[in-house]
């Protein structure tokens, strides 16, 4: 029997199949995915569901983004399809609770109001929900198959089954992980060079790119990839630097240049975190982009050094990893049993965290201050010794990703943003949206 193929619907869009021509599927956070199913014509449809409404005008140009205007349109398409409207019922997943906590305005619990908006407008169509899966502060997957009308909704990650026998536990040495930094490949020399030169040094001209970029034919072949996806609307293919430069502009061409250096560290599948192979790599590159947002719109510093913080910011996941997988469902069972959030679980499961290691790696790299403690603290910016705004806006960029499941892995959604963080940016409930709007053409461009 043919495996049926895999159609993943990416955040603000939705799709409409009949019979079982494809298994829809997407991952959620404080989004909403919306399933529809007209059993008796076998036609189905999943929204994922970005915002609860927008203005007029943007709800004119992407109308699957947003709860208000995403649904009639589901309708609407599966009625193209053949679909009636008196055999359709819904399923939804998601409305994850991360950006809120006790003191933050409703404003900014972006998951409750998406359900609140996706009930009300399909109550308002008459349209019965006969099963939901909502709430809470993990991430989920749903897949969704219009041939059977068949939904499975799991959580990221693993969700462990208390009462496991007790395991007897080798705690960790952060120290000890020097040693094992020469044996990793993950940014050569020369891209740590590029990083440190790009971003904290006035005197890097396109020639020296050009000239860096050519001694590596992995790091080639990377930059040209990422700079035709990155404007896909371009009649001719971008062959050179000179070439990409003058299309994309310097400034830009230096962060794919950082990307496409950093893509060996990313590469692979992390067992102990529930990522799969290329997601760490997008989660990086979705919060390199929403850091360097941040900082434009709150205009705090070098956007640049934003980026490639937020690039950076999960280097110690792909270290620690190689030790964590075997007590992973230990460190999850904490997190979900015992209300810990995941560096409490990590520090109490193998002594140590991911942002320990990352920042010893960071230390011994050479990397510049900024990068070490973004690193070092982007879930606690409270103790950040200098670089409070960096580590500040990194921090908030972890969570928005995670919002969507951007490749975070087991690890998402675990704990809200912190409330120094936001004071510290002056992060307003119209900044998040703002940039959770922009997030579709981030996701798809990287």
């Amino acid at each position: 029997m043919m495996k049926m193929k895999t159609c993943f619907i990416h955040p603000g869009e939705l799709r409409v199949t009949t019979g079982g021509s494809a298994l829809l599927e997407t991952h959620l956070g404080s989004c909403v995915g919306v399933c529809m199913f007209d059993r008796r014509a076998r036609v189905g449809g999943l929204a994922h569901i970005l915002l609860p409404k927008g203005s007029k005008e943007k709800e004119a140009l992407f109308p699957a983004r947003y709860a208000s205007t995403a649904i009639p349109l589901l309708l609407k398409e599966m009625a193209r399809f053949g679909a009636s409207r008196e055999n359709i019922v819904a399923e939804i997943a998601g409305g994850g609770l991360m950006l809120t906590n006790q003191k933050v305005s409703v404003e900014f619990n972006i998951g409750r109001r998406n359900l609140d908006m996706v009930r009300e407008i399909l109550a308002q169509e008459k349209i019965p929900v006969i099963n939901k899966v909502i709430g809470g502060n993990l991430g989920r997957v749903i897949s969704f198959d219009p041939g059977s009308g068949k939904t499975e909704i799991r959580y990221t990650g693993v969700k462990p089954v208390r009462g496991s026998p007790p395991v007897k536990l080798q705690k960790i040495d952060p120290n000890k992980f020097k040693t094992k930094i020469e044996n990793l490949k993950p940014i050569p020399d020369n891209a740590r060079r590029v990083i440190s030169m790009i971003e904290f040094s006035s005197e890097y001209s396109l020639e020296n790119l050009e000239n860096y970029v050519w001694k590596d034919q992995a790091i080639c072949v990377n930059v040209l990839r990422i700079c035709n996806s990155f404007q896909p609307g371009f009649r001719h293919k971008v062959q050179n630097m000179s070439n990409a430069a003058s299309l994309l502009g310097l400034d830009t061409l230096r962060h794919i240049v950082i990307v496409a250096s950093s893509c060996k560290l990313y590469d692979e599948s992390l067992k102990g975190y529930s990522t799969e192979k290329g997601n760490l790599s997008k989660h990086s590159i979705c919060c390199a982009m929403v850091s360097r947002l941040i900082a434009r719109r709150k205009s705090i510093g070098d956007p640049g050094v934003f980026f490639t913080a937020g690039l950076l910011h999960d280097i110690g996941k792909v270290i620690l990893d190689q030790y964590a997988f075997e007590n992973f469902n230990l460190v999850m069972d904490r997190v979900i049993n015992e209300a810990k959030t995941f560096l409490e679980a990590e520090n109490e499961i193998l002594g140590c965290d991911h942002t320990q290691i990352g920042g010893i790696v960071a230390m011994e790299w050479g990397l510049p201050q900024a990068l070490v403690e973004a690193i070092s603290f982007h879930h606690k910016p409270e103790e950040a010794l200098k670089n409070t705004e960096v580590v500040s806006v990194v921090h908030i960029a972890n969570k928005i990703c995670s919002m969507f499941g951007a490749g975070s892995g087991a690890s998402a959604l675990v704990d809200p943003p912190h409330e120094y963080a936001m004071s510290t940016v002056d992060l307003r409930a119209e900044d998040v949206e703002a940039i959770i709007e922009q997030l579709p053409d981030i996701i798809k461009n990287w």
